[in-house]
This record gives C-alpha cells, structure tokens and sequence, in this order.
C-alpha cells in the first residue's frame, strides 16, 4: 500500500506549501486555487490528504544549484556580485606594488565599493533566510 495513513508533520506540509508556492509563481495556480489549498494543507492529518493537493502539478525538478552540498551555503548571486570586486582589487594591488608601494591608493578603489556591495549582500541574505 502505501503512506496514506500515516500522520503528516508540519515540516511536511511546509514542503507542501512550498511546492503549491513554486506552481503559483510558475502560473500553475492562480491566486484563490493557491490559498484554498494552502487552507487544506494546513488542515489534513495524513499524507492521504496531503497527495490530492498536488496530483495535477508536475513533480517538482531540482536545479542544478538547488543540490548544493551542506557545506556551500553562500547563494550564487552573492558570488557574482563580489566577483568583480575581487579581481578588480586584485589588479589594483598588483599596480601599486608595481608602481613601488608608496600611498595605498587602492583603499579607495576597494573600501567603497566593498561597502556599497555589503548593503545589498546583507539585506539579500537576511530576507532570504526563512
């Protein structure tokens, strides 16, 4: 047989909710379709309840970045956002230490730029977080 019995956590119908999320934002569902069945998810006891509520949705498909190791948790648009700033630095280093090390000019070049991508990265990180 199967699960249909057996009593649903509510992690799992927190993955329910995020999967009927994903289909709304793909256009899958519409607005009302999305909360009666968030209503429902919240509302069952087994994953008998639970199943019905995705049956005409396509099985969800992990991307490439979504199979992440635990250890990799710096999201990718953080990465290309501070990318540039580390090779451009970089470059500016390598120029002062050619041009004989006098006044670390390159502290302009990095300090403010650093600082402008650190409000962005911040407020990106803490609403990410759920």
């Amino acid at each position: 047989m199967g699960n249909e019995n057996l009593r649903a956590s509510d992690a799992d119908r927190e993955k329910y909710v995020a999967r009927l999320r994903l289909a709304m934002d793909e256009g899958r569902l519409n607005l009302p379709e999305f909360d009666e069945r968030v209503q429902q998810v919240y509302t069952a006891r087994t994953y008998g309840e639970l199943e019905p509520l995705l049956s005409d949705l396509p099985a969800q498909r992990l991307s490439p970045h979504a199979e992440r190791s635990p250890g990799s948790r710096v999201p990718t648009w953080v990465l290309i956002m501070w990318t540039p700033w580390v090779f451009v630095n970089l470059l500016c280093v390598v120029i002062w230490l050619a041009t004989g090390m006098g006044y670390f000019w390159p502290f302009w070049v990095e300090v403010p730029w650093g600082l402008a991508l650190c409000i962005p990265t911040a407020i990106g990180l803490i609403t990410n977080r759920r």
